[in-house]
Order: C-alpha cells, then sequence, then structure tokens
C-alpha cells in the first residue's frame, strides 16, 4: 500500500468518524427531561446525574432515559425472572 492509498483511507475513516459523532449529538437532544419509569426529573447540566443515570438508544429516533433506581429494580426484576424460568425448567 503505497502513501497515497494510506492517506486517502485515513480521510475516510476521519469522515466516518465525524458523521457518527454528529449522530450521536443530534440523539443528545432527543434525551428527555424526565425518567421513563418514574418521572423523576432529569438536569442535563448535574454532573452527577449525567454519570448515574442510564440511556437506553433502540434506533435514531427512540432514545430512553432511566434513573438509578428505577434501573436497579429493571435489573433485579430481570434476574428474578432469569432465575424463576431456570427452576421451573428443571
Amino acid at each position: 500500500m503505497n502513501r497515497k492509498q494510506r492517506r486517502a483511507i485515513n480521510k475516510q475513516a476521519g469522515k466516518e468518524s465525524s458523521k457518527e459523532l454528529s449522530d450521536k449529538v443530534l440523539q443528545f437532544q432527543n434525551l428527555p427531561d424526565m425518567c421513563l419509569t418514574c418521572e423523576t426529573p432529569f438536569d442535563k447540566k448535574d454532573k452527577k446525574m449525567v454519570k448515574t443515570w442510564n440511556v437506553v438508544v433502540r434506533d435514531e429516533s427512540t432514545v430512553r432515559l432511566y434513573c438509578p433506581d428505577c434501573w436497579k429494580m429493571a435489573h433485579k426484576l430481570i434476574n428474578d425472572f432469569k432465575k424463576d424460568r431456570g427452576n421451573v425448567s428443571k
């Protein structure tokens, strides 16, 4: 691979990563203002909230936000369901 080819590949990779970043920034604008389940308000400027809350993106238009309490409760329900399902099948 010569220098011209390497530069073309690097240029294309830069364009793709730039587009990917801009898509993610646009999705941030779709972020809800409250938890989906308990409707606790979410402050985008609060660093603690930003670091502890969970965001789920299913597709480009669906962005869901969950507070830490609801997130833990959901995982507990999933784990309990898996345990119960495992006990039933045996």
